[in-house]
């Protein structure tokens, strides 16, 4: 498309739309729409020949990333549906602060044919010089938003030292009068319940209890303590008169998006003005118990750091199970059966509060608390073995498809795969992790542990010797997998295909098929939902639709139990209902 002929369009007619973002206090008097209107009442006196579409305005939000501006995101999608052709926007820095999300809209709506016309700035996208001139001025804007920035950061450190509170100051224990902290004593009294507890030798669970037992109420107002908020409490240096600041830190001044700090950056820490409810010798002594209690995370090392953020599912299940309350599930050892661990899992929800038959037990209110009990991993195998023996028809096509697709693509060329410095790691890893195991069998030897906390060690140990061992075994077949000729490779692939979807009457469904078939599972107090991708026969809906229902009764279970283990019995049993959708 050429460009030139439209360099003069602005007095023609034009459908268009105004943009216009607010979030400084300077500019409070343009934070209403109709004040908004008025500035461009004389630009639009000038062109009557423009037809105003809508107007768009963003109030209160950074400029430096459009992410965070739903109006103008709308307005983006509302121009690419063709509503108008021109955008007016006062100047650069008001459209965005950030250079390449400028250069990415504009080109994005210029493919479009919509002009966006920066009025203070005189810049119009569709001249010949429109995008250098663009671009400087956008990284001008860009780069006030850095100083900025820094500015800001300068000033809060600045308070930072002086003991200034930010936040809403709800903080259990303390009133917020103004800026300054004032004890409450019934909460005050509720956080050295918490103290006093844990350094007696109450777990944090035993504590949750006894707060709701005593009807102690937190920070919100709540009676349902979750052992978060007490970990939170007893790790809250506030409590002992000293104020930390840079919990959470902006990596990115342009995302300004705030995340929690690990050891990124160093905390500041100040003696504050408030009155403590602990003493910092008491503080300490919590930190002690808590810290020898936390385990050696298997990555930590002098010259390693740890990964923090979303966590991989450990398993199948945990991937794919949601409970009806909207939460995941979270893997519990079970038991252990011929050597080999045994898994439940049981709703994170619940994980907080305590489940409903401890809190009954416990005389404590189950109001609001996830009914959904733990669920045993070999209950799960034999829903999906059931379901899978009949929706299995739709499974060969898809293969099919897989393995022309594979034929297809097996002359073309790809990069060399080298696993080297990979399995080095791996190999550190298995060393440690071996040794680590042998000082624990000396430890054993010499009486300085006892015999549980041994095993559990061990048993942890093993588990990750294991995973370390066929993870390994995983990057030594790929590496095999790369030096075999295009036709060794697709013979290798079809093989390894057909094993993942063959479905035996002995084994259990595999992980492969589970993960490639099933999106979600839902969970609720006595029933499953399915949620497959298989084809069904009536094609494609855009809701997913109910083809099936089953009831597992305690002969199903006896069935499938003694399959594999004649030792195991099946006492209270309720039937299991699951509704498939497709």
């Amino acid at each position: 498309m050429m460009y030139g002929y439209y360099t003069n369009r602005l007095n023609e007619y034009r459908k268009a739309a105004i943009y216009a973002r607010v979030s400084t206090e300077h500019e409070e008097q343009l934070s209403a729409l109709e004040n908004q209107k008025d500035w461009y009442k004389p630009i639009l006196e000038q062109h009557p020949e423009w037809d105003i579409v809508e107007m768009y305005v963003d109030e209160g939000v950074t400029g430096t990333s459009a992410k965070k501006r739903k109006n103008f995101l709308r307005m983006i999608a509302d121009a690419e549906r063709g509503k108008f052709d021109l955008i007016l926007t006062r100047e650069v820095s008001r459209f965005a602060r950030n250079t390449v999300d400028t250069l990415q809209y504009t080109r994005s709506l210029k493919a479009k044919g919509v002009e966006v016309y920066f009025i203070n700035d005189n810049i119009k996208t569709f001249d010949g010089d429109g995008e250098l001139r663009l671009t400087i001025m956008a990284t001008l804007a860009q780069d006030e938003s850095r100083k900025t920035s820094v500015r800001v950061k300068a000033g809060q450190q600045t308070s930072m030292e002086n003991g200034v509170i930010y936040g809403n100051g709800n903080i259990l224990g303390y009133d917020r009068v103004g800026k300054e902290m004032i004890i409450n004593p019934e909460q005050a009294e509720t956080v050295r319940m918490i103290y006093d507890w844990y350094l007696a030798g109450e777990g944090i669970r035993s504590i949750q209890f006894k707060l709701e037992q005593a009807g102690r109420l937190t920070a919100m107002g709540k009676t349902t303590w979750h052992m978060t908020n007490i970990s939170k409490i007893l790790k809250n240096t506030f409590y002992c008169g000293i104020i930390t600041y840079h919990k959470q830190w902006t990596p990115d001044y342009l995302e300004q998006k705030k995340i929690n700090n690990h050891g990124e950056i160093e905390h500041t820490l100040v003696h504050g003005t408030h009155e403590p409810i602990v003493t910092v010798e008491e503080f300490e002594k919590v930190q002690n118990i808590i810290k020898s209690h936390q385990r050696e995370h298997p990555e930590s090392g002098a010259d390693q750091k740890r990964a923090f953020g979303n966590r991989k599912p450990i398993d199948i299940w945990t991937e794919l199970l949601i409970c009806e309350c909207g939460h995941h599930f979270n893997r519990r050892l079970w038991h252990r059966e011929s050597g080999h661990n045994l898994y439940s899992y049981q709703c994170y929800s619940s994980i907080k509060t305590g489940t409903v038959r401890t809190r009954l037990n416990k005389g404590i209110s189950i109001e609001g608390i996830c009914p959904v009990p733990m669920i045993p991993s070999w209950k799960l195998a034999m829903m999906a073995k059931r379901i899978f023996k009949e929706f299995s028809k739709d499974i060969p096509p898809i293969v099919d498809l897989a393995l022309s697709i594979i034929d297809k693509h097996k002359h073309d060329k790809k990069k060399q795969i080298d696993n080297t410095d990979m399995l080095r790691q791996y190999e550190d890893e298995r060393a440690r992790l071996q040794k680590r195991l042998d000082n624990l069998i000396e430890m054993r030897a010499d009486g300085e542990i006892t015999k549980e906390m041994f095993q559990a060690k061990a048993s942890e140990i093993k588990i990750g010797l294991k995973e370390l061992e066929e993870n390994m075994k995983k990057l030594e077949q790929a590496a095999e997998t790369n030096n075999t000729s295009p036709e060794g490779k697709t013979a290798l692939l079809k093989q390894q295909i057909n094993q993942m979807v063959c479905l035996s009457d002995d084994g259990d469904v595999p992980d492969g098929l589970l993960h490639a078939f099933v999106s979600k599972i839902v969970v609720h107090e006595d029933s499953f939902d399915w949620y497959l991708r298989f084809r069904s026969d009536n094609g494609s809906a855009a809701e997913p639709q109910k083809v099936a229902e089953y009831t597992f009764t305690k002969e199903d279970a006896k069935k499938y139990l003694y399959s594999f283990s004649p030792q195991r019995r099946v006492l209270k049993w309720s039937d299991i209902k699951a509704t498939v959708y497709i």
